[in-house]
């Protein structure tokens, strides 16, 4: 990233710290306006709804000007090949344009010109492989994978975007799993992948959104490592089916039913722990996801109740746990237990945020048309002499 661009993501980090702080009553007034001079951010931050329909109205230009284009060259492979990597380069240098300029880095078109750069870039790529190299399904696919794992890797150390950091992990692990062995390699990766990224999500050195993209790729990791020891994706042999190779060569290991229905226990329990002893709440939220599949992993192979009894059952199980928890919390002393608290502090306020947008979208529907009636006289009387007339 930019320095420029670091420095306004730290800006706005700690600015946004200071609101909430503010908000929950940790400081005043005058303290958040001192932290605010400390940190100034040049930056335009329109609401989350004005982004996202700047993106899209965006993103439709683009593509309807790739269209005439595709048009105008009546579909000519060679030709179609250029112009997307034409429109590629085009959208990546705007990205890298829109991103050094602080009006105009947060409204949505960069993210936008981004993801249709690195699109139009991959599948000018697979026309290319496919049609003038003429490689072989498999040999296409494998590079195709590698070349995305690749392109949205390089496109999240440059914008720091966490969806890059998703689709790169997501790129990855397909091709992992494509190649001999991809179940145990998921499962080695997964960990190694978990490893690397737990110990950057505090690293000062990164700017914030390389930090909560190294918590999605850690939340990437634990998801590939329960996928590869889940007892269900054991039996059907899910990333086997994915492979290039012929499913008998995939790994056997022995006593490999045990293992998975033990894991599926335990990991969702380990990740719940670790999340209580980080106090992450995104480590929560998955590990909650998680014991959740292995709910339906268990029904699949003990069928005590149809699934639409067990998912109602379970949830209606984690809603009274989730108000037994708060109602603890709010009767402890302090209403705080080992630094957990029902008390909504500034981190909730981004959430708030969010929803906030539903209502806003509502306004920007047209009024109901209102029924204003028009003159409606009355009548009267002329005449005279006991002659009378109605008008």
């Amino acid at each position: 990233m930019r320095p420029d661009s670091v420095a306004w993501e730290r800006a706005a980090e700690v600015r946004g710290a200071a609101d909430g702080w503010r908000r929950a009553g940790f400081i005043d007034e005058p303290t958040e306006r001192a932290v605010q001079a400390i940190f100034p951010d040049p930056c335009v931050t329109p609401s989350a709804v004005w982004r996202v329909l700047n993106a899209g109205a965006v993103a439709a230009v683009i593509l309807f000007s790739f269209g005439a284009f595709a048009v105008a060259v009546r579909g000519s492979s060679g030709a179609v090949q250029a112009g997307l990597l034409l429109f590629a380069v085009a959208c990546l240098a705007a990205t890298d344009r829109v991103e050094a300029s602080p009006r105009l880095a947060r409204r949505g078109a960069a993210g936008a010109t981004a993801v249709l750069g690195a699109g139009f870039l991959l599948v000018g790529l697979a026309l290319f492989l496919g049609e003038t190299l003429r490689l072989r399904l498999d040999d296409g696919i494998d590079l195709l994978l590698i070349a995305s794992t690749l392109a949205w890797a390089a496109g999240c150390r440059r914008w720091g975007s966490p969806f890059f950091a998703a689709l790169a992990a997501a790129s990855l692990f397909l091709f992992l799993a494509r190649l001999p062995n991809g179940r145990l390699l998921w499962l080695l990766g997964g960990v190694a992948l978990a490893g690397a990224c737990a110990r950057r999500l505090d690293a000062s050195a990164w700017a914030p959104s390389h930090r909560r993209s190294a918590a999605v790729l850690l939340v990437g990791g634990i998801v590939a490592v329960y996928a590869a020891i889940n007892a269900y994706s054991l039996d059907a042999r899910l990333l086997e089916s994915v492979a290039r190779f012929s499913p008998d060569r995939g790994l056997r290991w022995p006593g490999a039913g045990v293992l998975a229905a033990t894991a599926n226990a335990v990991v969702p329990v380990a990740v719940l722990a670790w999340g209580v002893g980080a106090r992450r709440t995104f480590l929560l939220d998955t590990g909650i996801v998680l014991a959740a599949c292995s709910l339906l992993t268990l029904r699949h192979y003990v069928r005590v109740a149809p699934l639409w009894a067990v998912l109602v059952l379970a949830g209606v199980a984690v809603v009274m746990l989730a108000l037994a928890v708060e109602r603890m919390l709010r009767r402890a002393p302090g209403r705080e237990i080992g630094g957990f608290t029902a008390e909504p502090l500034f981190s909730d306020e981004r959430r708030q945020r969010a929803l906030e947008v539903i209502p806003v979208v509502a306004t920007l529907t047209p009024p109901a048309p209102v029924d204003r009636p028009g003159f409606a006289g009355e009548g009267g009387r002329f005449g005279g002499g006991g002659a009378t007339e109605r008008f």
